[in-house]
């Protein structure tokens, strides 16, 4: 039986009602915070698709973001009760979660043929950031080894649709995909996009939007250098009504950085 270390935001999980014989009204707001949040490492990430059971990932996924239970078997009667007692919620989340993972296949900064030039990041998602005003981060920074703008390539991660391009304030020149399944991936602080994109084009995993920047905290469109050369990387889904909330995108960097393509650059 595959097992897996479970991590959690202990201060998000207070509020949640775990699960043993008998359940309690489901916690919308808690569950929300903690798919949000999105705690899930890569080894878990493969053990889930890799689990011989008759669910699959996303299913687990809710799961195991839902429970404190650690082995598939587990997963598989927690799953199955919430899905019996709460079946209009169940469906929603694990279609959420579907969202985010179903369509991921490239980490959107390549690796260069010919040169060494790294990139780092870490979990900075909701980190304090004041530029607009007092707000948190909605997304993890790729920082370039490199602190030269427009040499760094930016791929999509994802097969989908360009849905936004443009200058915004806080973003500078930004660029945002819509995925099959229904995620929005945005990338932003671009010094130039891919030469002949416009929104409404289809994008395959792995194409060229454009080049890592520094662009951006203005409101005058063009203006660099208010901070080193970086990519922004967020992902957003819509809830129920439509309205669209950040989920932390660390977990997905951190099962594609291996997934990197090779550019010459």
């Amino acid at each position: 039986m595959f097992l897996f270390a479970m991590i959690v935001d202990v201060s998000m999980l207070r509020c949640i009602h775990r699960y043993g014989e008998s359940y309690v009204p489901f916690d919308e707001a808690a569950i929300k915070n903690v798919i949000r949040n999105h705690q899930i490492t890569p080894e878990q990430v493969i053990g889930l698709n890799e689990a011989e059971s008759v669910y699959g990932f996303s299913e687990l996924a809710f799961a195991y973001f839902y429970s404190n239970l650690t082995e598939v078997s587990g997963l598989e009667n927690s799953y199955a009760r919430l899905s019996e007692q709460y079946p209009a919620e169940t469906t929603y989340w694990v279609q959420q979660i579907s969202a985010i993972w179903s369509d991921i296949k490239y980490f959107p900064v390549p690796e260069s043929a010919t040169e060494s030039y790294d990139v780092n990041f870490e979990d900075s998602w909701m980190q304090s950031r004041s530029f607009g005003g007092n707000r948190g981060h909605e997304g993890c920074d790729i920082m370039a080894e490199k602190n030269n703008r427009g040499l760094y390539p930016v791929v999509s991660v994802s097969d989908g649709v360009v849905e936004q391009m443009g200058w915004l304030p806080q973003g500078g020149y930004r660029i945002g995909i819509r995925s099959s399944h229904g995620a929005y991936f945005y990338y932003a602080h671009l010094a130039d996009y891919e030469e002949g994109l416009e929104p409404g084009d289809e994008v395959a995993a792995g194409e060229l939007l454009g080049f890592m920047g520094d662009t951006g905290y203005s409101d005058v469109e063009g203006t660099t250098g208010n901070f080193d050369v970086h990519l922004h990387f967020g992902i957003y889904l819509n809830d129920a009504d439509g309205k669209e909330f950040s989920v932390n995108s660390y977990a997905v960097l951190m099962y594609l950085k291996d997934k990197r393509l090779v550019y010459s650059y």
